[in-house]
């Protein structure tokens, strides 16, 4: 049996609200506006300074207008930057037995 989630970031009046059931976010959506002021402004783009993207996975974050930012700030130009590329992986725990 899956179980549905909602999250529910906060910073002063800055607030995302995203889950794994729509129905359920909506249901959300609809207790927190009984009892404050709400605004929906769609799709999230940008929350707390960091890109968010919308994937099949859910929402990918990023930081790349960030560093651009601070490149810019510095007197960086931007078309000095080159990818790089980052490997997670999982970390196994093997018995010594």
């Amino acid at each position: 049996m899956g179980c549905d989630i909602c999250y529910l970031p906060v910073y002063i009046d800055e607030i995302l609200l995203t889950g794994s059931n729509s129905t359920l976010v909506q249901r959300f959506v609809t207790l927190l506006s009984s009892e404050f002021k709400l605004r929906d402004l769609g799709s999230t783009h940008y929350f707390l300074g960091i890109e968010v993207t919308p994937t099949g996975m859910g929402l990918k974050p990023s930081q790349h207008k960030y560093v651009l930012d601070i490149l810019y700030h510095a007197g960086m130009p931007s078309n000095e930057l080159v990818d790089t590329t980052a490997f997670a992986s999982k970390l196994g725990l093997q018995s010594s037995e």
